[in-house]
């Protein structure tokens, strides 16, 4: 009996730099591989395409936010907002 194809963990991103698609994207990749999910499975568990999710890991642009944030959320990956100094009014 075969064990399938093994999923190979990437490394987690460095995650203080500037937030971009490519880092979105590559976070998204290096915590489905973490938890050892092949893309169909993942896709499958965050509720959305397989393309879809392809797209995302490889930084694609026309993605949708919604997307994006289901996959985050199904993956458990959070996004902070940090607040912003507004100046004296």
């Amino acid at each position: 009996m075969s064990k399938g194809k093994q999923i190979k963990a990437l490394p987690t991103p460095d995650l203080s730099q500037a937030l971009s698609l490519e880092l979105i994207g590559k976070a998204i990749k290096a915590r489905r591989t973490q938890q050892k999910l092949d893309r169909k499975t993942a896709a499958m568990l965050c509720d959305v395409s397989v393309v879809t999710l392809g797209k995302i890991e490889n930084a694609s642009k026309g993605i949708r936010m919604e997307s994006v944030l289901k996959v985050m959320t199904a993956l458990g990956i959070k996004m902070l907002l940090s607040p912003w100094e507004t100046p004296d009014a």
